[in-house]
């Protein structure tokens, strides 16, 4: 379909890994979640990373994961939330900026049994930095997905925008 990496980002909550899992299954190309890779590559938690070394140390981690798969493809990426916040993810691939409203994304976080997402425990912070972020990722995208909408609907989306952008 196509042979550049498939790029998800978007604020927490907003679907990027259950996205790429499932576009990994349909399209039989490999899906990998940047915060994973860092945390497996330094065999250390993010909040450990964070605490250990301090944000600029984990931006520059964020960083290189960018440089590294640059010069790889077919990769479907879900990005951490800050990933393309505070670096320029272009060469990365093609970017879909999963777009949902904040109350959704809340609704699915504070619903999710397994919420490890400590920002969500001050609605008012975690709104503040949704507003903060939307327009970088409306910048950092080629391309932007209703996310509000369920996960075949996102997909069938995603999917759509690609066999377009295969036969231009």
């Amino acid at each position: 379909m196509i042979d550049k990496n498939i790029v998800l980002i978007g604020f927490m909550g907003s679907g990027k890994s259950s996205i790429a899992k499932k576009l990994s299954q349909i399209l039989n190309k490999e899906w990998i979640d940047s915060d994973s890779h860092i945390e497996m590559s330094q065999n250390q938690s993010i909040p450990s990373i964070f605490a250990t070394f301090g944000e600029s140390h984990f931006r520059a981690l964020e960083s290189n994961f960018i440089e590294s798969f640059s010069n790889k493809s077919g990769y479907i990426i879900a990005t951490g939330g800050g990933l393309p916040i505070f670096n320029d993810t272009k060469n990365l691939g093609f970017r879909f900026y999963l777009k949902s409203d904040f109350h959704i994304l809340a609704s699915r976080i504070q619903d999710d049994k397994k919420n490890t997402r400590p920002l969500f425990s001050d609605l008012q912070a975690a709104h503040k930095l949704f507003k903060e972020r939307e327009k970088i990722y409306e910048m950092q995208s080629d391309a932007i997905i209703n996310a509000n909408q369920n996960l075949d609907s996102v997909i069938a989306e995603i999917l759509a925008i690609l066999r377009k952008f295969e036969t231009n």
